[in-house]
């Protein structure tokens, strides 16, 4: 029943749910090991306690769950082509506390897995920003696999295993309410990095420092593998990393590094605090893989050129910055956490080597409403820029190409309106409206006559659901 109500963090609690890919131990504060109430309606997992065997597991130091997500989003109208897709991620966790199992004082080890299935939508829109944040190739998929330790009352805390950098770093406790993909792992980095980065769905070895200096200010540092999908075969470098690392299990080691770091100041976090709770979050990150300039070969020819070599000038490194705020607007009452909350994330990158130049994300979402304490309603907009080389290079493409009217890059944007619904401690419901702005960043519609049109805005629909066993 812990791992669970811990699990349930992940899609229902607080001011809007943390991450799809949370693990157990990313629930603030213990977790208390009590059996659930008997009634199916008020207990906090569908399966119950199991007669108080799951309460007694966790008594030991044994921690399991599992959570499952399904949807329906359906393109109405615009993007590549119309049409809906049905998506499912079911997760499962298992959590072990040393300090109970083999009183080794703030050792935990942490494993997860994804059985994932159905259609991804976002290839009928062809937007960069998923439509769905657990969209992903369907199969079955080790997710994270680590051990921790925490010393000194835990002002150190040290993680090494096979790591998601999403479930920590670049996080927003209020954009996590929100069903596009964006609004996790941002286009930021999921659009800039080998394979997208040590993300939903492709954690790779790493490790993980933090520091807490004191209940308000943090900071942490990661190291990861420089690309999660693992080396590309020779014959196929464009080949998808999801597929390349299918299992989950390729435990890449061979790809450079990639290194991020943030602080963290946090203020009024405690529900009997009587200011309004605010996180703010500063960060960066480097690749040290190479990456390939946008618009230029090694001989400096615009690879829009017919004398142009097939890559781009092979460029050393790559790098970001980011920052993300979190701020209550408006509570309730004090003892609360029904209200208002804002966030808002922005970063930018090297615009010669990267798809998403500058990045901005920001919303609203509001606890409570309609006199239904669990229910949260949202909305946000997300916007990358594209880099300013990839604009260039279709300017020289319509131009060796005497085709002036082609669509030229510019941005990606989303308009998202949500409404997670609560029904019993362990089911939502969210029905969920998204406007896609620019799809692909302006690119030509592959259905049009010569590409002279860019594919369409699109319209998106649906529904998910949400179950805690």
């Amino acid at each position: 029943m812990v791992a669970l109500a811990a699990l349930m963090q992940t899609a229902m609690a607080e001011d809007g749910p943390p991450e799809p890919t949370a693990p157990l131990s990313a629930a603030s504060g213990p977790v208390e090991c009590e059996d659930s109430p008997p009634g199916l309606w008020e207990r906090s997992t569908l399966l119950g306690s199991f007669d108080g065997k799951r309460t007694e597991l966790c008594r030991t130091g044994i921690q399991f769950g599992a959570t499952h997500q399904s949807e329906f989003l359906g393109n109405a109208v615009g993007g590549q082509r119309t049409g809906g897709k049905y998506q499912g991620r079911t997760e499962f966790d298992l959590e072990l506390d040393f300090d109970k199992l083999a009183e080794i004082s703030g050792l935990t080890a942490h494993a997860s897995a994804y059985w994932i299935n159905g259609g991804r939508l976002s290839k009928n829109v062809g937007s960069i920003m998923p439509t769905s944040n657990i969209e992903a190739v369907p199969g079955l998929r080790l997710n994270t696999l680590w051990v921790q330790q925490s010393l000194w009352g835990d002002l150190v805390n040290l993680r090494l295993g096979q790591l998601a950098a999403d479930d920590e770093f670049l996080t927003s406790k209020v954009s996590s309410t929100f069903i596009n993909g964006t609004f996790g792992w941002a286009a930021m980095v999921a659009a800039d990095l080998p394979s997208g980065g040590p993300g939903f769905p492709l954690p790779t070895p790493g490790a993980r420092l933090k520091i807490n200096f004191n209940d308000q200010i943090s900071w942490m540092a990661g190291v990861f593998d420089a690309d999660p999908g693992g080396k590309p075969p020779a014959t196929d470098a464009a080949y998808n990393p999801q597929w390349r690392n299918h299992s989950g299990t390729t435990f890449s080691l061979d790809e450079g590094t990639f290194t991020i770091s943030e602080a963290a100041y946090a203020v009024n976090q405690g529900k009997s605090d009587p200011g309004l709770a605010a996180t703010y979050k500063l960060g960066g990150w480097y690749n040290s893989e190479s990456f390939f300039d946008q618009r230029w070969d090694q001989n400096h020819v615009s690879l829009a050129a017919p004398n142009a070599l097939s890559t781009g000038n092979r460029l050393r490194g790559n790098w970001g910055v980011y920052g993300v705020v979190d701020q209550m607007l408006l509570r309730e009452e004090v003892g609360s956490d029904q209200g208002l909350s804002a966030f808002m994330r922005l970063g930018g990158s090297p615009s010669d080597r990267n798809q998403v130049a500058y990045y901005l994300d920001a919303g609203l979402a509001y606890k409570g409403p309609f006199q239904r304490p669990d229910d949260t309603v949202g909305v946000a907009f997300a916007y990358a820029s594209l880099s300013d080389s990839l604009a260039a290079l279709d300017r020289d493409n319509n131009n060796f190409n005497a085709t002036p009217t082609r669509p030229i890059r510019d941005f990606e944007s989303v308009i998202e309106l949500t409404y997670q619904a609560q029904i019993t401690p362990w089911w939502t419901v969210q029905p969920d409206v998204q406007y896609i702005i620019h799809p692909g960043g302006n690119i030509p519609n592959p259905g049009s006559i010569a590409g002279l049109r860019p594919v369409g805005d699109a319209a998106v629909f649906g529904a998910r659901t949400a179950l805690k066993f």
